[in-house]
């Protein structure tokens, strides 16, 4: 039922179909990023239904190298299509079987989807999986169309303001990666080396005050910013909205602006 896109010429054709839909946002960067092996340590396989015509829904695993128990899982449907629970139960139990090796597999994942799917998907998995514990991380995503992403390129673009006594600067990953890695609640052992491969191979940003690191913010390897963290003492001052601001320049310079 569900075919896994393997040639680069079905991916790079994956692209251009996920490119313009906001419901399928976190693939193409994510099959960009492994066809041009921008991010080796995060491999992905992708499952689409139906094998042959236009695609209706889009499975992804992205392995995580340096966090082998706790793989990313994204879930999506086309826009414009109508969600049939059976035939998507369907596609979430070969989806499993292929991903997981078993439909009843107790492997540690994180599913990333609109809230809808996120929801069918854990409805079937508290069916066939018995000791499953669910935790919700209440994720919300924010976008940028075409129109801002051409705004954030444009250099006549006022600089982000920093209070005086702060500057912008590079993050040091093999100094600095323990730091930024500390301040999220939900890391666990293997994600201080994923922050430091992120921030050797993907835009980062850091704001300084007397040479010290006090905000900063990175990219996943799916393409979204995150772990935007300003410590309390540096608060209220503008410094996360800089930080954001001066990021978001980097990635779209760093990616080109995909929507066509």
């Amino acid at each position: 039922m569900l075919a896994q896109l393997t040639s680069r010429e079905s991916l790079e054709r994956a692209i251009d179909e996920t490119a313009n839909d906001i419901n399928t946002i976190y693939f193409p960067f994510s099959i960009r990023g492994f066809l041009e092996e921008s991010f080796p340590e995060s491999p992905i396989r992708v499952f689409v239904y139906p094998a042959r015509g236009p695609r209706k829904y889009w499975f992804m695993i992205k392995d995580n190298e340096h966090i082998n128990f706790r793989p990313y899982c994204m879930l999506a449907q086309t826009a414009g299509t109508t969600l049939e629970r059976r035939e998507f139960y369907d596609c979430i139990r070969e989806f499993r079987v292929r991903a997981f090796g078993a439909l009843d597999s107790n492997r540690a994942h994180l599913i990333i989807g609109k809230e809808e799917l996120v929801k069918a998907y854990t409805c079937l998995m508290r069916n066939v999986v018995c000791d499953l514990e669910e935790s919700n991380l209440n994720l919300e995503l924010f976008y940028m169309d075409e129109k801002q992403c051409r705004r954030a390129l444009n250099d006549s673009q006022p600089e982000s303001a920093l209070p005086d006594g702060y500057y912008f600067d590079e993050v040091d990953p093999l100094m600095e990666g323990d730091i930024i890695n500390n301040t999220w609640q939900h890391a666990k052992d293997g994600d201080l080396e994923q922050t430091i491969a992120k921030l050797v191979r993907l835009p980062s940003i850091c704001v300084r005050h007397n040479g010290t690191p006090v905000a900063f913010e990175m990219v996943d390897p799916a393409g979204f910013l995150n772990n935007q963290f300003v410590f309390p003492e540096h608060r209220r001052k503008g410094i996360g909205a800089a930080v954001e601001s001066k990021l978001t320049q980097r990635c779209v310079r760093f990616v080109g602006i995909i929507h066509t």
